[in-house]
């Protein structure tokens, strides 16, 4: 099994970044949450799987996923680290081509996550 991780400070507190991470749709310009049928103008549709908002932590698969991958599950999880900030590591487990991981990396690493956690810490502010 693969694994691609992505973490970051957010200048939020914990609980303000949680709520916010709950609607990707509101700030995420290519995640949308499955709800009966994929909603409009998503690249990547999510089924959440599971909510703990005791832990701050999203699990989700993507029913069909557009990159090469089987198999996967994703999480994000926020960590208090002081009343102003948090730490939110995003993670993604999957079977795929191990010759393509690299691609991944960028694809879902870095154009799905990343970009995921740069918006949230814009959208805090």
């Amino acid at each position: 099994m693969s694994r691609i991780i992505r973490r970051t400070f957010v200048a939020a507190p914990a609980d303000l970044v949680w709520e916010l991470l709950q609607d990707f749709a509101q700030w995420h310009p290519r995640l949308s949450i499955y709800s009966g049928g994929p909603e409009a103008d998503a690249d990547i549709v999510v089924s959440v799987q599971s909510q703990d908002d005791e832990t701050r932590t999203l699990t989700y698969t993507m029913p069909e996923p557009p990159f090469p991958i089987t198999n996967d599950r994703a999480s994000v999880q926020v960590q208090a680290f002081s009343d102003t900030t948090c730490h939110v590591e995003w993670s993604a487990e999957f079977e795929s081509d191990p010759g393509i991981i690299h691609l991944l990396e960028d694809q879902l690493g870095d154009d799905v996550f990343k970009l995921a956690l740069d918006r949230l810490d814009a959208r805090r502010r």
